[in-house]
């Protein structure tokens, strides 16, 4: 785990920015510049709220802006009426959080360019509503004589005050930005923003985690607008714009999508950047925007990026050669499942009972009438020729697809019309046919998107709150979460590679990764689509040993596979598709000498000898596959 340490040193470059934004005031002389800078450090507040959702999760939101003038206007309406200051700003990010809420829920359900569209809408609608609602926001001429914010009865005075008290708000900011990428939840964040459907079948409520972030957003927005109101004593509705929502986006856009330091680059860039070159009066804005454009066609991660690519090129220098994948571990999975590993199955009923399932896709019919159980405890193989349904399977059985007619039971539970996230914390888990692993986040932290689906003690209870406060209960968490998927990560061999960047892996290795991200589930059913593919057959070898021990460990494996030698060296018993209906079950050796599923994969009667060559011909289906 040393590798995974911060190093001390890392910390000197924050210690001489911090003291260099400290000093920044005795270098400035004009009040103009000062105040440009006020202005710059709540804009930066508004960013980095933004960097959660549209930065974390990748959802685009246009209503910044407008949750900074709400923010704005509640605490210069409250102040206004001589409720204190310290009472109105946190009722400023309480409507904020509201208004996040009506206008999330019905549209974070949906596709991400909705939310787009209707923050674009709200922005409207709020720049409307400051306008004409004279009597409570002023219109047009707005609110003046905001009183002073005042801390332990001291007003404060003049720019520089204002600036040591907007820093101080900035770097809680920050701080709590981080500790959220930090965690259970913004590690969801970044995993549905990779792939939204895998981070569902690891446990992620991807609706909850993504109002969460728009929650986060706006109210980072509405504590930004009274922060605002509170240090300029004057509001008025045309600086909360959706023109100053696009700004709020660019800024993020150019420093680095999903980087709170990007947030901070971006911002000071697009501050200043105007200011710097007014010299060239009416040409100023066309310089600008073919910066702009240059920068995200040349930059598309942002500015951010070129601290990191400094950071990969260091990073394979000192490294050396990569590290070999260790052998599997098989101790580790008694760790992770001691009472599967040490009781013994005594349940005879099946583990998996599907009946009558149909799947239809239009007027196809992917699934027709599909019924099979599934024992507990065994490797079950389902295989077929492409395009036979067997993928369309394992997606009805996780929730990707709900199936328009039969059932599916888990230990008696039905899945069918679950999403993938209840059926994951029911006990079911999964890879996928074309690898998704998420590629922002580090191989450990793609293991520990599973293991909080895990519903131990360790891993489970800590809150928003907990996160944002760090109690001792979220610590615990964190800590439950990294052993379990350090554990997972030895038990497929890939613990030496748990500080790398997950897209930086080999694509056999990347498949492992998410073997061990479903395992760290703690999964009663693993679903595994396709695992050997594009693997070598000494990676193949391992990958059966893998399958074995998971089976040893009172893990139900069901998997879909062209790779006949794994197919028959690991299976006890296998199910064969063909165009959406099962034509036959039973052992491997069944299943070689079974003349349907010769037809099937040849395309002809059975004729003598046929099942002795069925494995050869199924080989060649593997080869083309």
């Amino acid at each position: 785990m040393k590798a995974l340490e911060f190093p001390t040193r890392h910390w000197l470059p924050v210690f001489l920015c911090a003291a260099a934004l400290l000093l920044l005031p005795l270098a400035i002389t004009e009040h103009y510049m000062l105040q440009l800078v006020n202005l710059g450090l709540v804009s930066l507040i508004v960013v980095v709220g933004l960097n959660f959702i549209t930065g974390y999760c990748g959802q685009i939101n246009f209503a910044q802006a407008a949750f900074w003038g709400i923010g704005a206007y509640v605490t210069a309406v409250l102040t206004l009426h001589g409720v204190s200051f310290w009472l109105a700003l946190p009722a400023a990010g309480a409507a904020t959080g509201l208004c996040s809420l009506l206008l999330g829920v019905p549209t974070l359900r949906l596709r991400a360019y909705y939310l787009a569209m209707a923050t674009i809408a709200f922005g409207e609608i709020v720049q409307l509503v400051l306008v004409h609602w004279e009597p409570v926001t002023g219109g047009t001429s707005g609110l003046r004589g905001v009183p002073a914010v005042s801390i332990a009865g001291i007003a404060l005075v003049g720019h520089v005050q204002h600036y040591y008290f907007l820093l101080a708000w900035c770097a809680l900011a920050l701080w709590l930005s981080l500790r959220v990428r930090s965690s259970k939840l913004g590690r969801a964040m970044i995993a549905l923003r990779d792939s939204e459907i895998a981070a569902e079948v690891m446990g992620v409520d991807t609706v909850r985690v993504k109002m969460l972030a728009f929650a986060l957003s706006s109210i980072y927005a509405g504590i930004a607008g009274g922060l605002y109101v509170g240090t300029v004593n004057y509001v008025s509705p045309d600086l909360f714009s959706n023109a100053q929502a696009v700004l709020f986006f660019v800024m993020l856009v150019v420093g680095g999508v999903g980087s709170a330091v990007g947030a901070v680059i971006g911002t000071v860039v697009l501050t200043g950047l105007p200011e710097a070159l007014r010299f060239l009066k009416e040409w100023y804005m066309v310089l600008y925007g073919i910066g702009v454009i240059l920068m995200i066609t040349f930059l598309p991660d942002g500015l951010v990026s070129i601290t990191r690519r400094f950071k990969l090129r260091s990073h394979l220098k000192h490294s050396g050669a990569a590290p070999a994948v260790d052998a599997t571990t098989h101790a580790e999975l008694d760790l992770l499942f001691p009472q599967q590993s040490t009781e013994p199955q005594a349940s005879d009923k099946p583990v998996i009972e599907v009946s009558d399932v149909i799947m239809r896709f239009g007027g196809l019919s992917a699934l027709d009438g599909v019924s099979l159980s599934v024992a507990r405890g065994s490797v079950h193989a389902v295989i077929g020729p492409n395009g036979s349904g067997k993928t369309t399977f394992l997606n009805v059985l996780s929730g990707a697809y709900a199936a328009q007619q039969g059932s599916v039971l888990l230990d008696g539970i039905e899945l069918i019309g679950r999403r993938p996230n209840a059926i994951a914390k029911a006990g079911l888990s999964r890879t996928f046919q074309n690898i998704r692993v998420y590629k922002s986040l580090s191989v450990l932290e793609n293991v520990m998107v599973g293991a909080a689906c895990d519903k131990s003690s360790n891993h489970s209870g800590a809150n928003v709150g907990d996160i944002l406060i760090g109690t001792a209960r979220q610590h615990a968490q964190e800590q439950g979460m990294r052993d379990a998927a350090y554990q997972a990560l030895q038990f497929v061999g890939l613990a030496a590679f748990a500080a790398r960047p997950a897209g930086s892996l080999a694509y056999a290795q990347q498949r492992l990764l998410e073997i061990a991200r479903a395992v760290a589930t703690r999964p009663k059913v693993l679903l595994l689509d396709e695992p050997a593919a594009g693997m070598n057959p000494q990676e193949s070898s391992r990958l059966m040993e893998t399958i074995g021990a998971l089976r040893e460990a009172g893990i139900t494996v069901i998997f879909v596979e062209h790779n006949v030698r794994l197919v028959m060296g690991v299976s006890d018993r296998i199910t064969v598709f063909d165009f959406g209906k099962k034509i036959a079950e039973g052992s491997p050796v069944e299943i070689q000498n079974d003349a349907k599923v010769i037809e099937a994969y040849l395309g002809r009667p059975r004729r003598q000898g046929a099942g002795n060559d069925l494995g050869n011909e199924l080989g060649k289906e593997n080869a083309h596959a």
